[in-house]
């Protein structure tokens, strides 16, 4: 006993969570066609706001997709969500084929806190473009011996320069009034879950 309750009770009130968090998942892995993880929820949310078409497979290496639209019709992008900005982003390794751009969304800013007792709503609260080869040129430049691949310390001013929404803007990507309301959907605001 932790909290006052026995464990019987508690494994039973968490089972009774799960089951509705199933309930749940099912309905969101008919919407999005995929299993609701939050790789593929990022991939469906930012192929409709975005106007990018998936590859048939979820598996293929590189790239999630390609735009169908605007200035970067025809160029592959990988499209990441975390449910915080770290700082992190999972590129590409060198020597290994990429994407044109990541196009990256996520929640609040991490803290740098214990995480014991917190969670990771599934929120959209910044929106960030990234040029691929650009991004690995300014990184090597900053620090030739940078490590280039999962997890990848990405420098907070290059984030600032990336971001799309809700602030700054990119010729390529316009975020117009509709995609705003769009990405709004998915506040932290709308779905309730500030934290």
């Amino acid at each position: 006993m932790t909290d006052g309750k026995p464990e019987s009770d508690r494994l039973t009130e968490l089972a009774d969570f799960v089951r509705t968090k199933n309930a749940a998942d099912r309905h969101v892995a008919r919407l999005i066609g995929r299993p609701t993880l939050p790789g593929h929820f990022g991939e469906f949310v930012a192929s409709r706001i975005f106007d990018i078409e998936l590859n048939k497979g979820a598996a293929k290496p590189g790239f999630d997709g390609r735009f169908r639209s605007g200035g970067l019709t025809g160029k592959s992008v990988n499209i990441k969500f975390y449910t915080r900005n770290d700082h992190l982003l999972d590129m590409t390794e060198e020597g290994k084929p990429g994407p044109d751009y990541y196009l990256v969304m996520t929640g609040p800013k991490g803290k740098a806190e214990p995480s014991r007792g917190k969670t990771r709503p599934w929120v959209i609260e910044s929106v960030f473009l990234f040029e691929a080869e650009a991004l690995v040129r300014e990184l090597r430049a900053q620090n030739p011996k940078k490590r280039i691949g999962l997890a990848a310390h990405v420098y907070v001013k290059l984030w600032r320069k990336a971001m799309i929404h809700p602030n700054g803007d990119s010729p390529l990507l316009e975020v117009t009034e509709t995609r705003r309301r769009q990405l709004a959907l998915f506040s932290a605001a709308r779905i309730g879950c500030n934290e």
